[in-house]
């Protein structure tokens, strides 16, 4: 089936005369591809892996968020916030699951690869398999990029493997009929009283001392980032092109603009101003950033987050970049300072030093006052006052909400951990003090409502909640799973210190 796959694609690409380079900005990091060309080997069950061994595993992670292949990159890490973070836990997850799979016998078939690759909807024209759109997913987004046939394979065994793994390790689990009771609390309804506790400004709190400033300052270690200025020259689209409609103009557009960066990012290695003065283009000097774009005066750049990872591949040696496109515009760059790290002297760090002292004791005052407050609510509820009365004792506000489901009590200015306590609450119970960005809350559970939806719609929520909660278990089972495997292959970098 895969030669067939590709014996239709080599028939397409004589009739595509024209090749189209339309990449996904996420399709390749060069920011990432560097972090780990400066990482070494790394060592796992007991195998050396080289930096080419890396770079083919990064390429997989790329790849696999081009095919939409999510489930792959949740189970093994690779949707971290982090980005750094996010490759790396995917890429060791991912050989530590390439080993298990065969340990276990659980390796998909060609059959199956292909079949899975027909289904993939980036493939697909009205619910069926599209042999031209695949032919120009390889040749518009693959070649281009370094990818071949091989690697998409590769995630698509990759991805069978992970089910065919998870549904081993997750079989045994499974919902008793008392959890789903104690999870459908979340649907049934309930009345509350919220005390709203003020905030503690900062100024409330005492002065900081030098000593605390010294610790702070020992502690902490705070660095100023290392930080870039370049000169650049911008390529941008005339309006006319900018705004064209047909893709197809607009993709001649940019590659023509793309070829004229390219010829002035040849000539600007041997004079940088000169071959900007002779093309007429305007040098312009940005302002000091770090290795994230962040500059606080100077040339605004918009682009700046973009551009930076490839200004901090930039040295004394290669001043000048090649082409960095950001959106529809294209710079080369040429470095023209660096500004080492360096540490921060504990008169740089006082004014943060005080900050953060200050607002860590306010706060600390404010969860103090808190919890006497709700400790003097507890007892006076017990002598059998009412508690809105209570609380205009101590000089608090209620707020009473009746039938609302918990999840509804969000919009209600109420915090996520106060709503999960509702689901544990007894009626006349009361939570202790809960800080909020504005101040805190506690919370008094009135009421909780029965469940007496229509039978239907309890039913249809059961089912739900238990296969949520199946759904669940059979998570944590399978990175249960994936942990023991990890200490199991015994990672460990090499050449390197963390």
């Amino acid at each position: 089936m895969l030669t067939t796959l590709r014996t239709h694609q080599r028939k397409l690409f004589l009739i595509i005369t024209v090749v189209v380079i339309v990449a996904f900005a996420w399709l390749y990091d060069p920011g990432n591809m560097k972090q780990f060309q400066s990482s070494g080997l790394v060592q796992i069950y007991g195998k050396t892996y080289t930096q080419t061994d890396i770079d083919r595993e990064v390429k997989n992670f790329t790849l696999a968020r081009a095919l939409g292949q999510f489930e792959l990159l949740s189970e093994l890490g690779g949707l971290s916030q982090n980005e750094q973070r996010a490759v790396e836990d995917f890429i060791f997850n991912l050989l530590v699951l390439q080993h298990q799979a065969g340990l276990l016998g659980v390796e998909p078939t060609p059959e199956q690869i292909a079949e899975r690759i027909q289904s993939l909807p980036v493939f697909q024209t009205d619910g069926k398999f599209d042999y031209q759109k695949y032919a120009r997913f390889v040749q518009e987004q693959l070649g281009p990029r370094g990818f071949t046939e091989i690697q998409l394979e590769t995630v698509v065994r990759d991805s069978l493997r992970l089910e065919k793994i998870k549904s081993f390790i997750s079989a045994p689990a499974t919902v008793g009929a008392a959890e789903v009771d104690e999870a459908l609390r979340i649907f049934q309804k309930v009345d509350v009283q919220v005390i709203r506790f003020p905030a503690i400004a900062n100024e409330a709190s005492a002065a900081i001392a030098q000593e605390e400033i010294t610790e702070f300052f020992n502690r902490n270690k705070m660095t100023s980032p290392e930080t870039r200025v370049v000169k650049f020259v911008e390529f941008s689209l005339p309006a006319d092109a900018a705004n064209q409609t047909d893709s197809g103009k607009k993709v001649e557009a940019m590659q023509h603009l793309a070829d004229t960066a390219a010829a002035f990012a040849e000539k600007a290695i041997g004079g940088f101003d000169t071959a900007a003065q002779q093309a007429g283009l305007t040098v312009q000097t940005s302002a000091a950033f770090d290795k994230m774009g962040r500059a606080k005066e100077g040339v605004a750049i918009t682009e700046l987050p973009e551009i930076a990872p490839q200004a901090f591949l930039l040295s004394e040696k290669t001043p000048v970049s090649d082409v960095v496109q950001a959106g529809d515009k294209f710079f080369v760059l040429k470095l023209e300072t660096i500004t080492p790290e360096r540490a921060l002297t504990v008169d740089e760090v006082r004014p943060i030093a005080e900050a953060r002292l200050k607002l860590i004791k306010a706060e600390r005052l404010a969860a103090e006052n808190g919890q006497k407050a709700v400790a003097q609510l507890r007892e006076a509820i017990a002598a059998g006052k009412p508690l809105p009365e209570a609380a205009l004792a101590l000089g608090l506000k209620v707020d009473t909400l009746t039938g609302l489901e918990p999840q509804k009590l969000l919009e209600q200015n109420i915090p996520y951990e106060a709503v999960k306590l509702t689901l544990l609450l007894q009626p006349a119970q009361l939570t202790n003090y809960i800080p909020t960005a504005d101040g805190g809350v506690a919370l008094y559970l009135q009421s909780r409502a029965p469940t007496d939806a229509a039978a239907a719609d309890q039913a249809s929520q059961r089912v739900s909640v238990e296969n949520d909660l199946l759904e669940g278990k059979r998570k944590l089972l399978f990175l249960s799973w994936l942990d023991d495997a990890r200490e199991a292959a015994k990672i460990t970098p090499l050449g390197r210190t963390r």
